[in-house]
C-alpha cells in the first residue's frame, strides 16, 4: 500500500470524511401544520394534531406550496368509532421541490366534509373559477423541458383541469401516466 493512501484510511477508520469542499444539504422538513394548510385550503378541514406523516418528508425550500393530489379512505381509526381516517398523496406546487407524499388525516365524523372529503375538495378546487380549460378526455401535448433535454408527448387528459394547476395525463396507448401543469386548452407542462 502505498503512503498516498494512508491518510484517507486513516480518515475513514476514524470516522472523518476526505479533505475536500463539502456542499451543504439545503433540505427543509415539512411539518404536519403544512400538510393541515394545504388539506384545509383543499377543503377537508384539518388542524395539524389530527395529521400524520408517514415518513420525514424534506423540500428544497422552507414553505413550499403543497397541492392534494389524491383522497382515499381508510376507514375508521383505531379504537376510535368517533372519527375517520384518509389517506391523502400530496406533493409541491412546484415540481421538483419536493417528491410526492402520503400522509393520514384523521377527522372527526362531525367535520363537513369528513363523510365525503373528495366531494369537499373537488367542489373548493372548482369554485371561484367559471371554466375549466381542459377536460377529461382531451388530445393535447405534454412538454418536458430541463437545462438539456427538451420532450414532447402525445397524452389524453384523465382530469379536468385550469390553468396553473396540475392534473393527471395518460401517454395515448395508457400505458404511462403523468402529472402535469395545464397550460392552455392543448399544452401541458411537466419536469423530471
Amino acid at each position: 500500500m502505498t503512503a498516498t493512501w494512508l491518510p484517507f484510511l486513516l480518515m475513514a477508520a476514524m470516522g472523518g470524511a476526505p479533505p475536500g469542499p463539502s456542499q451543504p444539504q439545503n433540505h427543509f422538513p415539512l411539518t404536519a401544520a403544512q400538510v393541515a394548510l394545504a388539506v384545509s385550503a383543499s377543503g377537508m378541514p384539518a388542524g395539524a394534531e389530527r395529521v400524520s406523516l408517514l415518513t420525514r418528508v424534506v423540500a428544497t425550500e422552507p414553505e413550499p406550496v403543497l397541492d392534494v393530489l389524491s383522497v382515499e379512505t381508510l376507514g375508521k381509526g383505531p379504537g376510535d368509532q368517533a372519527s375517520v381516517r384518509w389517506r391523502v398523496k400530496l406533493a409541491c406546487h412546484v415540481a421538483g421541490k419536493c417528491l410526492p407524499f402520503y400522509a393520514i388525516v384523521s377527522s372527526p365524523l362531525s367535520t363537513p366534509g369528513a363523510a365525503n372529503p373528495v366531494a369537499a375538495l373537488t367542489s373548493t378546487a372548482w369554485s371561484g373559477h367559471s371554466q375549466i380549460t381542459m377536460k377529461a378526455g382531451t388530445h393535447a401535448t405534454l412538454m418536458i423541458d430541463d437545462q438539456r433535454t427538451h420532450i414532447q408527448v402525445a397524452v389524453v387528459s384523465l382530469e379536468n383541469g385550469i390553468v396553473g394547476h396540475r392534473i393527471h395525463v395518460a401517454s395515448l396507448d395508457h400505458k404511462q401516466t403523468y402529472v402535469a401543469e395545464v397550460v392552455n386548452d392543448r399544452l401541458l407542462r411537466g419536469s423530471f
